[in-house]
């Protein structure tokens, strides 16, 4: 249950963060610092703790909503792939290479 408060609270704090830029800026808030999207890992963050929350009994996971968080995973990971392209094109390669694209110090 912690886990999904702690996501649902970055998620909710980067779109509200995001929701305040002007077009076309680079965000500097710190969840946005050592990745590109940090709402598409919280979602990510999200499905995993609904998916071990739900699980039955005898079982780590949900394999339903684990199902989804594939999904998810793999949606937002080609987003987030476009994202930093765009990123680059606008603001320059130097401005984003140190910034993984979804997961922190991952991808």
């Amino acid at each position: 249950m912690l886990l999904f408060m702690l996501a649902s609270g970055l998620q909710h704090d980067c779109h509200a963060y995001l929701a305040s830029l002007k077009k076309y800026t680079l965000p500097e808030h710190p969840a946005f610092l050592s990745t590109l999207c940090p709402h598409y890992f919280a979602e990510c963050l999200i499905y995993l703790a609904l998916s071990l929350i739900a699980a039955p009994r005898g079982h780590a996971v949900n394999r339903t909503i684990f199902c989804a968080l594939v999904f998810v995973i793999v949606n937002l990971g080609v987003t987030a792939d476009g994202t930093k392209e765009l990123y680059e094109q606008k603001f320059g390669k130097d401005k984003v290479a140190s910034r993984a694209r979804m997961i922190p110090f991952v991808f």
